[in-house]
């Protein structure tokens, strides 16, 4: 029995030394390549896609003859050292890890080998897509056709996909099965006022939705500065003046509000160019110590008003010429009495009122300082001129007004060997000059506000050779000088001279470029008098808006004006017309 114990020990520490001088051989071998090994690993790096996705995989190959030890990664640009501590570690299969991205960027790897060899890689990571595209609306109305423009960009994958639906519709609606498709397409054209959801995906899926509120036609209050009390106000009494008149406009089912802003080279406003008017605080350039166009544009935006500020380019006074009720910060009053002579025709006295002088550069270029101010430091939808721009002359227009600074005009373009232009053309062009450049300076500034101009509704007085001087067939015919034209066609059916529907058709007529709207004037003022006998019937100011509709051509209708909406004589005719606005 010791004998075969003795023998079993013998064998056991006889394998027991096989082992260990096998172990011993096969260890000095590795360290023997491990001292040999000098080289750094070799890192490849492949992605599971080269085109755009919201997440790419990464798989990272480490090989080295000696084996790699560890193989880390940053989202940085870094140099082996960096890694001595930091990093993140990957895991290792068969020399192969696989890394998932959801980030664009630059992203290092790093392998050190059993050696201690070490080996970086970066990649750039640039086609991965998680933002949405982004998404803008914006609606022009023509000849009651709404065009919607899409607006729509991607920077990353590109836009595969536009749709749009009727309604306001979640991102993820099941009602998009049924969406138009508008892919590629820079707009798109309705017929019917109301709420539109576009919806643009990118490539990889990314989705962007905007609704848009489209108003068909535009039912706007002209609000006079007779509607405001000449003594003044105080801040809460002027609130309450026009949340009374807002409330009132909204209850009559219109859309926008036309507020008299600067009637009398005065201002409504804080101004750095006109005085306070003396429709807010009693005195002419007297601060009446509250912003009145602030407090009037919020009131209207909160009601889903449209505000459009009124100006009057010229009229400085009428049926007056007393520059002491001038304040002494009117334009007017200062070139009127400064010591400069230069300036003394910058206004000219006509038929017992004051007016700018039209054809003076410096004059234009203060109108049209005084738009910029509005729509630089207000949130107005609009700049709106009436009729006001030169006087009516009669026989002796040839004579009379600016006639002096025509003289000169014909002086120097004869000693330049120019054409001369006739007097009535020559007028025409110093009103254009000024309308374009207003037109532009309001674009320039905001391109979504509307430069709007509403004249006179008789055409031939338009063209006449004997005053105002409104050279409608241009604005209507070529771009760059208003957004809409709203004549006001101030006459019944009836009327011997200026029927409304003859009137309005010839006004659509003119218009010739495809970028002017026309809106329908019309004179609530007139509705129960004797004026023509129409303007007794009930129905007369519907009417005038249905025959408008039954045009497919006008975009709106414009009331004159606030106050007469609440006088009995009128309230038959303003109940009808409250019904058909409402269609």
């Amino acid at each position: 029995m010791n004998y075969r114990r003795m023998k079993v020990k013998e064998t056991l520490c006889l394998l027991g030394l096989i082992v260990l001088l096998f172990s011993s051989t096969f260890l000095s071998k590795q360290t023997v390549l491990a001292a040999k090994d000098q080289k750094k690993p070799t890192i490849t790096i492949k992605t599971d896609t080269n085109d755009y996705a919201k997440s790419i995989t990464l798989k990272i190959t480490a090989k080295d003859s000696s084996g790699i030890n560890e193989l880390k990664y940053t989202d940085s640009k870094q140099k082996a050292s960096y890694f001595k501590k930091k990093g993140t570690k990957l895991t290792l299969k068969k020399n192969v890890a696989t890394l998932k991205i959801k980030e664009n960027g630059v992203y290092t790897f790093y392998a050190i080998d059993k050696a201690g060899n070490a080996a970086v890689k970066s990649i750039t990571i640039s086609q991965i897509d998680t933002t949405a595209p982004v998404l803008t609306l914006s609606d022009s109305i023509l000849n009651q056709t709404a065009t919607i423009y899409v607006n729509a960009a991607d920077l990353e994958s590109g836009i595969s996909e536009s749709l749009y639906l009727s309604g306001e519709v979640a991102i993820d609606s099941d009602d998009w099965e049924d969406a138009t498709d508008i892919t590629g397409k820079a707009s798109f054209t309705v017929d019917e006022g109301g709420i539109y959801t576009v919806k643009v995906k990118d490539q990889v899926g990314n989705a962007s939705v905007q609704s848009i509120d489209v108003t068909m036609e535009l039912k706007a209050m002209w609000i006079s500065y007779l509607e405001f009390a000449s003594t003044g106000y105080t801040k809460e009494a002027f609130q309450a003046h026009i949340t009374e008149m807002f409330d009132r406009v909204v209850e009559l089912n219109m859309n926008a509000v036309i507020v008299q802003v600067r009637p009398f080279s005065d201002a409504l406003y804080t101004s750095k160019y006109f005085p306070w008017s003396k429709y807010v605080s009693g005195t002419q350039g007297t601060n009446p110590g509250y912003d009145p166009l602030k407090i009037m544009i919020e009131e209207a935006h909160a009601r889903g008003l449209e505000f459009h500020a009124w100006l009057n380019p010229y009229r400085v006074t009428s049926k007056n010429t007393d520059l002491s009720l001038l304040d002494k910060k009117n334009p007017a009053k200062k070139w009127l009495t400064d010591s400069n002579k230069d300036n003394d025709r910058y206004v000219l006295t006509y038929d017992g009122s004051l007016y700018y002088n039209p054809s003076i550069a410096k004059v234009r270029t203060l109108i049209v300082n005084g738009v910029k101010e509005i729509v630089q430091n207000y949130d107005v939808d609009g700049i709106h001129f009436d009729d006001y721009f030169y006087p009516s002359f009669g026989s002796n227009y040839k004579t009379v007004f600016d006639a002096q600074e025509y003289d000169a005009y014909v002086t120097k373009q004869e000693a330049a060997g120019k054409t001369v232009k006739t007097i009535a053309d020559w007028r025409r062009g110093n009103v254009n000059t000024l309308v374009k450049a207003v037109y532009s300076a309001v674009k320039e500034i905001n391109p979504k506000v509307a430069f709007g101009i509403s004249p006179q509704g008789n055409l031939n007085n338009l063209r006449s050779n004997q005053g105002v001087y409104v050279d409608i067939d241009t604005w209507l015919s070529k771009d760059g000088y208003v957004d809409y034209i709203c004549p006001q066609i101030y006459w019944t059916f009836e009327n011997k001279v200026c029927p409304f529907d003859d009137c309005l058709d010839q006004w659509l007529e003119i218009r010739t470029n495809n970028t002017t709207k026309i809106y329908a004037g019309i004179a609530t003022y007139k509705a129960g008098s004797n004026l023509e006998d129409q303007w007794k019937k009930k129905s007369i100011l519907a009417d005038m808006v249905e025959y408008s509709r039954d045009t497919e051509q006008v975009d709106g209708f414009m009331f004159f004006r606030y106050d007469y909406f609440n006088k009995k004589i009128c309230q038959s005719a303003v109940n009808e017309l409250v019904d058909v606005l409402e269609d």
